[in-house]
């Protein structure tokens, strides 16, 4: 038994989560005590702000808008954004931030085509900023630090995975860079809300960006409205642990206090959204389903029991907007 990964296996397998929410009978002193964990395994502290620096108007399809818009979220730290609307339209339904996955960048989800894969991608449904737009909604398309306009750049003999130079760079400054996503999330959404006076904000985002979606539910209960996701979930030892690490989900300790159950479930009573592959090939609609049963315990007891649904998706680990947007839509009448 020379294997490596048995090693690691073994400690999954005889380890024993202390914030379980079946060890808990007030479901509410738990969420506190969850969402505390959650925030100082992820070692987000509050040391950011959110500073528009620069905007540009953009061409784009006809009957839409963009806003092209770079900001700052701390000294030598920028990120752009670009916000996509509908022309002449009176009443917004809500901001919907959106986020790409381990893909080529955040452009994607505006429709634009820059490398030779996203042709592939487009086709499958990744504009979902575009999407978003054209059915009334104030689209964010976010790019996640790490990708496109953020990727790694400067160093020598940088490694071929996009997050891993940095989450193991951040981890020796004791940070994560799953929190430090979070970290923005949470201070653009407060931010886009006061600019466009619309408290109706949800995430949307598939794979990692999803993980990233659920996360900042999670972290964030009174600014995130809910959650859409897709492809990121599962448990992680029947997941993360069976493949390569990219770094971006490896928070140190997590599994001692909790798995994905746990930030599912703190997201309850808001809506979460969830379409899973049949066959997908990392989070299959099967391991999705074994979170959800659990994290259904603690949207019974908050009475929200119908804010949280798992749709099965027919293919693999792709986008499902077809089968995603008539359920959102179904939280905006």
């Amino acid at each position: 038994k020379l294997n490596p990964s048995m090693i690691v296996e073994n400690y999954y397998n005889n380890i024993e989560p202390k914030l379980k929410i079946e060890n808990y009978v007030n479901h509410l002193d738990w969420k506190i005590k969850s969402r505390k964990k959650l925030i100082e395994l992820l070692k987000i502290k509050n040391n950011l702000y959110c500073k528009e620096i620069y905007n540009k108007k953009i061409k784009i399809k006809n009957g839409l808008s963009r806003l092209r818009i770079y900001l700052e979220f701390a000294e030598n730290r920028h990120a752009p954004i670009d916000v996509i609307t509908k022309l002449n339209i009176d009443k917004y339904k809500g901001i919907i931030l959106c986020m790409q996955g381990d893909n080529s960048g955040a452009h994607l989800s505006i429709g634009e085509k820059l490398m030779p894969a996203d042709v592939y991608k487009l086709n499958n449904g990744s504009d979902i900023a575009i999407q978003a737009a054209d059915l009334g909604f104030i689209a964010v398309s976010f790019e996640r630090i790490g990708f496109g306009e953020r990727r790694v750049q400067n160093l020598s003999k940088a490694n071929s995975s996009a997050t891993i130079d940095v989450s193991l760079h951040l981890l020796m400054n004791g940070k994560t860079l799953l929190g430090e996503t979070v970290n923005e999330i949470c201070i653009l959404s407060k931010w886009l809300i006061k600019k466009y006076k619309n408290k109706n904000l949800w995430l949307k985002g598939y794979s990692a960006a999803g993980t990233a979606a659920i996360a900042a539910a999670a972290v964030d209960k009174n600014n995130i409205k809910g959650i859409a996701v897709g492809g990121c979930l599962g448990p992680i030892g029947e997941t993360l642990i069976k493949r390569g690490a990219s770094g971006f989900n490896n928070i140190p300790n997590m599994l001692e206090w909790f798995d994905m159950d746990t930030l599912i479930a703190l997201i309850s009573p808001r809506p979460c959204l969830i379409v899973a592959g049949k066959k997908d090939h990392i989070y299959p609609y099967y391991l999705s389903k074994k979170v959800i049963e659990k994290a259904k315990i603690v949207f019974k007891k908050d009475k929200a029991e119908n804010n949280l649904i798992l749709i099965e998706g027919p293919r693999n680990h792709t986008y499902y907007p077809k089968l995603l947007w008539p359920t959102i839509m179904k939280f905006f009448k």
